[in-house]
C-alpha cells in the first residue's frame, strides 16, 4: 500500500483541494481499493469529509474496473 504523502503532490494537502486530490488519485494506475485508501488517507491528513459519491467516483476509476 502506498502512503498518501508519497503519492500526491504537496499542493493538494488542503481541505479545500478535494477536487485536485481526487483528480490526482483517479489518474493513478491502481486498483480501486488502493485508490479509495489513498482518498481516505488524504481526508484524514487534511481533516476533510469525503462523500460516498466521491469515494464511488474514485473507486470506479480503478484498474480493476476498466
Amino acid at each position: 500500500m502506498k502512503n498518501v504523502t508519497e503519492v500526491l503532490t504537496a499542493d493538494v494537502f488542503d481541505s479545500g483541494k478535494i477536487g485536485a486530490a481526487i483528480a490526482q488519485i483517479m489518474a493513478l494506475p491502481l486498483p480501486s481499493n488502493e485508490k479509495t485508501a489513498l482518498l481516505q488517507g488524504w481526508s484524514r491528513a487534511v481533516g476533510a469529509r469525503v462523500s460516498a459519491s466521491q469515494y464511488a467516483k474514485v473507486a470506479a476509476s480503478g484498474t480493476d474496473n476498466q
